[in-house]
């Protein structure tokens, strides 16, 4: 008997999570947050899958990012020729989120992917010469920046530090 009410509270118990779990967010809806002040949600496009590996405190980060919402394909082609990019450098990449959007805040800029990975600043620059060479999702890179920012750019740095920004135009 004690065994039968047991396995009933746990069948309860799950069908209880399941539907809390459920309720209100349909598969793929974004997740939202609070980051420093900011109300940060995270759209899945498809670039955080294939690498996650817990990065240490002081791995570098390389972002692609916008000031105004470009498109989801744009930014996940952005972020998957930037991880072939790296990869043909051999940077490890620790993981790579998906796109964050700040939804209200002080946080800039309003659209991100970014990358944690395993760089310091002076072994940087090749990556650097590499990107400000080379077309990223069909779009050609420059040094200077675009009165509005342009579609995307792509930032390295580490900490709060800013080591380069390569800005992307159709």
């Amino acid at each position: 008997m004690m065994r039968m009410l047991f396995v009933a509270l746990c069948v309860l118990a799950f069908a209880a999570a399941a539907c809390g779990c459920s309720k209100g967010k349909s598969a793929g809806a974004p997740q939202t947050k609070k980051i420093g002040g900011c109300t940060v949600e995270t759209i899945k496009i498809g670039t955080g899958k294939n690498v996650s590996v817990e990065a240490p405190a002081d791995a570098a980060w390389i972002r692609v990012s916008s000031v105004e919402f470009a498109d989801n394909e744009l930014y996940k082609k952005a972020a998957l020729d930037l991880s072939k990019a790296l990869e043909m450098r051999n940077v490890k990449i620790y993981n790579r989120s998906e796109l964050m959007h700040v939804k209200e805040g002080p946080c800039w800029p309003a659209y991100t992917v970014e990358f944690r990975i395993e760089l310091n600043e002076s072994m940087s620059g090749p990556i650097h010469k590499y990107l400000l060479g080379t077309p990223i999702a069909e779009h050609r890179p420059g040094t200077e920046r675009p009165s509005d920012y342009g579609p995307f750019f792509i930032s390295c740095g580490s900490g709060s530090y800013d080591w380069w920004t390569v800005w992307y135009r159709k």
